[in-house]
């Protein structure tokens, strides 16, 4: 079976999220990319998933710590092109306001690199934007590779929304727990968040591990990704 048909049935056949993240990672490594991200969102445009792989940590800290999804033109441009695009290109295809030109900025001061930006769609506007990373290395595709890219994103995108329509729902978090994560989600360490809502280290740890149980992560990055692409906490501009 043809390299690509292959990717295509695994696609199909892939049971779980974890299970689609795994054959996408695996084919998008295979062609060189270093870091891929996944923004999903509902019809009205809130976040449904967000997935990461691969980026710096210090600037995915950065990205949820100072929320600059906000700021993040890429997103936005890529809903608004017919065809994907390199990152490098966004300073001349996006309009041009200080808060893209900041973002622009803080990208490249993290040495974040260059990559593809491509939007892809799904059942009742359920679309989502696909940023994969090819690190500082230079690169240039070929249009035929763009398509098989393409190509992939999409068909991993309708098989995600599949999935997530079967799932069962999250399970939810106590007001504590979502004050918590919140919390985490801007930054704060367990010590600052106990002084600021007025309870002892130990408790906040209790709360810190019971929310990791919950969303099934490991460390605050993740739990933060989580929270924020499950539409659990709002990080205001």
């Amino acid at each position: 079976m043809h390299h690509l048909d292959t990717v295509m049935f695994n696609i199909h056949q892939a049971e779980t999220k974890e299970d689609l993240w795994k054959v996408l990672s695996k084919y998008f490594t295979s062609i060189g990319v270093r870091m891929a991200s996944y923004h999903a969102t509902n019809a009205d445009g809130t976040p449904s998933s967000i997935k990461a792989q691969g980026f710096p940590e210090a600037w995915l800290c950065k990205y949820i710590e100072e929320n600059l999804v906000q700021i993040d033109p890429i997103p936005e441009l890529a809903a608004r092109m017919a065809k994907p695009f390199y990152w490098h290109d966004a300073a001349n295809l996006a309009p041009t306001t200080q808060d893209s030109k900041r973002y622009l900025e803080l990208m490249a001061q993290a040495h974040v690199g260059d990559g593809l930006a491509l939007y892809v769609f799904g059942p009742a506007m359920q679309n989502a934007y696909v940023g994969l990373g090819f690190g500082e290395q230079e690169i240039d595709l070929s249009p035929q590779m763009i398509w098989a890219i393409q190509c992939v994103a999409q068909a991993g995108h309708l098989r995600a929304c599949v999935l997530r329509a079967q799932e069962k729902p999250m399970v939810e978090l106590s007001r504590r727990e979502l004050e918590i994560l919140r919390w985490v989600a801007r930054g704060k360490s367990n010590s600052v968040i106990a002084d600021i809502l007025t309870l002892s280290p130990h408790t906040v740890d209790a709360h810190i591990r019971r929310i990791y149980a919950k969303l099934n992560v490991n460390d605050r990055t993740s739990a933060a990704i989580r929270g924020i692409g499950s539409g659990l906490v709002l990080i205001d501009a």
